[in-house]
């Protein structure tokens, strides 16, 4: 016979791996690692600190024009060098914060735009790898809502029913419509940008995943989608049941006036 508590966390541990997205688990603890890592690498880099290593990385990808968009190369001398001890500090709390946010599972979708954002500076200063290789991994741990399971958000989510700040099932947000429209203005939004940035792609062969141009605009155009698909989840008409230990297939039920369908 277990202990009463330790059967208890047992139950527990096993009713949250029951979910299709357990799975993702894994992933939103090496996302989370990662964020934590760099920035603590960071931290103990002596440029850091100071401002210094920011400096050398913004003169070293404007004097070799890995800056492909004129409009950021204006930001980066304009109002980044200029701030660059704040923006030094602003990164370096960022990327610890974002990381134990994934890490822990509270505001994990917050965590996740957070993190989103700053691949997406990474990008436009000529950095794409790993950039890229964490907006997709981002996009699928927010679209998935993967902070729910294992994390404090199951929580959190009972006193902020917001999806864009905490991870929590479709079927459980107060402000539905307003981020089931949030969900199609970024899909719009992400598609535009993927249009906008063709005229600055350099390389169209397949060695072009070193092209910040050609990488945004793949980024931008699966962002875009899986914001649709988000967005179609939302009820279009009535409201959704949640069932959390059915399968993926039939979690989600629409009721209407006249009863629940079958």
């Amino acid at each position: 016979m277990f202990p009463l508590p330790l059967k208890r966390a047992s139950n527990w541990l096993h009713t949250q791996l029951l979910s299709d997205f357990a799975y993702l688990i894994p992933l939103r603890l090496f996302i989370g690692i990662g964020w934590v890592r760099a920035g603590l690498e960071k931290f103990m880099d002596a440029g850091w600190p100071r401002g210094t290593a920011l400096v050398d990385f913004f003169n070293q990808h404007n004097s070799s024009s890995i800056v492909v968009f004129p409009f950021y190369r204006d930001l980066i001398q304009n109002v980044f060098a200029p701030n660059a001890l704040a923006l030094s500090w602003l990164i370096m709390a960022g990327q610890i914060l974002v990381g134990a946010a994934i890490l822990t599972g509270a505001c994990t979708n917050f965590a996740l735009l957070c993190g989103l954002f700053m691949n997406l500076n990474f990008i436009l200063s000529g950095e794409v790898a790993p950039s890229a290789f964490y907006v997709v991994i981002q996009v699928v741990l927010l679209v998935t809502n993967v902070g729910y399971y294992l994390g404090l958000d199951r929580v959190l989510a009972r006193k902020v029913p917001l999806g864009l700040l905490v991870a929590l099932p479709y079927a459980l947000r107060k402000y539905w419509r307003l981020e089931r429209g949030i969900f199609l203005g970024a899909s719009a939004a992400l598609m535009f940008l993927g249009l906008a940035v063709i005229p600055y792609i350099r390389d169209f062969t397949p060695h072009s995943v070193d092209d910040p141009a050609m990488v945004l605009l793949v980024l931008a155009v699966i962002s875009g989608l899986s914001a649709l698909i988000t967005a179609v989840k939302f009820p279009q008409k009535g409201k959704l049941v949640y069932r959390p230990h059915a399968t993926i297939t039939h979690r989600y039920l629409h009721t209407t006036a006249r009863g629940e369908r079958r």
